[in-house]
């Protein structure tokens, strides 16, 4: 598990409420607009969504150390590029790979792992793991902001990449030692889920045309793209909502503790709560704290408003990582889980990239947040129904 938890905590490096930090000195250096800046985060996002369906799957077939390796040895990598960065198409590619190695193949990595290694608490193995996500979210954010403001942005990736080769590498080697492809310890044969001693589902192969060939993944795909949308949306434009509201962008960002203390409380809660009532009863309703919140936020302009906002909104943010992961392992068991978890994260890192493009689009042409929130309830009241009546699910997704 600790493993589990050190890559998510790590994958903040690739995450955009890290390198967003870095945009305005980018900018600066580059010499470019803000909207251009955009556009290449966009397609840098897009980019590495599409190398990440191809990618990801090679969990199932290399040996987890190894890939383990590979991938830490990409984040480090493209940190690196990132800090060197000469022209706009360096740029480019570092980004690429910052958010293909940090968003993308870190928590890829951590949360496939747990699933597959974890049968009996699988959901208190992906609920801790998930702990990395609040806990970068409240480390990192400070620590890469005071050092930019100190040392500039150069220097400051040039140290992250070196914090991770120091701290990330070792550690990560040290924790999976022993550990087999197959999701088995060598050293502990009972300990673990072994894919192949369970019966269908557990032992069988997908590939990726198969896991599009089901029901089973129109299902789960809406509410992962929406969530991936709204999560980034509500984040890339907060001051905006600050600002709408009349609050200033300190109350607005100090406010954002309570999602990082709710995200992280639900995330232990709901370990136990899919370990006993399996991530199929919870799954329809992961974004409800969500438009609870989005609710909240259109009651008004009082203070008080904000804190609840974003406690409701961390609530589906630390209900969906363990519930989703959980899920894919329930319906597509856990021989092909890189395969099945590829596909999903596709969509999560595709969606991250099209929900502040659809937010401007509104906003451009005069709708106000709470225009656009009462239309996004209504979105997410219509998937979870769509879910609920999506009845007779056959055992083995097909």
């Amino acid at each position: 598990m600790t493993f589990g938890i050190l890559l998510v905590f790590f994958s903040s490096f690739g995450q955009t409420f890290v390198v967003s930090l870095y945009i305005p000195s980018i900018i600066d250096h580059f010499g470019i607009s803000s909207s251009l800046f955009s556009t290449i985060y966009a397609l840098a996002t897009l980019l590495s969504a599409s190398t990440l369906v191809f990618a990801g799957r090679k969990i199932d077939y290399i040996p987890l150390k190894r890939f383990s390796l590979f991938v830490v040895a990409g984040i480090i990598s493209a940190t690196l590029l990132l800090a060197l960065s000469w022209h706009l198409a360096v740029l480019f590619v570092g980004i690429y790979l910052v958010r293909l190695f940090g968003q993308g193949l870190l928590s890829h990595t951590a949360l496939t792992t747990m699933s597959r290694y974890f049968k009996k608490a699988r959901g208190k193995a992906i609920g801790i793991a998930y702990l990395g996500f609040p806990l970068g979210e409240a480390v990192f954010p400070v620590l890469v902001a005071a050092s930019i403001a100190y040392v500039g942005w150069r220097e400051t990736l040039g140290m992250s990449a070196l914090f991770i080769a120091i701290v990330l590498l070792p550690l990560s080697v040290f924790l999976i030692r022993g550990f087999s492809r197959s999701g088995i310890s060598e050293d502990d044969g009972n300990s673990h889920s072994d894919a192949d001693k369970y019966e269908g589902q557990e032992a069988r192969t997908w590939s990726q045309k198969q896991v599009l060939g089901t029901r089973w993944f129109y299902i789960i795909a809406p509410t992962v793209f929406l969530v991936g949308f709204l999560q980034t949306a509500l984040f890339f434009f907060q001051t905006f909502i600050a600002r709408e509201n009349q609050w200033t962008s300190e109350w607005m960002a100090g406010s954002i503790v309570a999602y990082a203390l709710s995200s992280f409380t639900f995330s232990i809660a709901c370990g136990p709560l899919i370990d006993r009532f399996g991530a199929k009863r919870l799954f329809p309703f992961i974004l409800i704290p969500l438009a609870m919140g989005l609710g909240v936020l259109a009651m008004g302009d009082q203070l008080w408003i904000a804190p609840v906002y974003w406690l409701l909104v961390g609530f589906s943010g630390g209900m969906n990582a363990p519930v989703t992961s959980a899920l894919y392992a329930e319906i597509y068991g856990t021989r092909s889980l890189g395969t099945v978890r590829s596909l999903f994260t596709f969509v999560m890192v595709l969606s991250t990239a099209i929900g502040p493009v659809v937010y401007s689009f509104f906003l451009e042409r005069g709708y106000g947040f709470d225009q656009i929130h009462f239309g996004v309830i209504a979105v997410i009241l219509v998937n979870m129904l769509y879910k609920l009546l999506s009845r007779g699910y056959p055992s083995d997704s097909a």
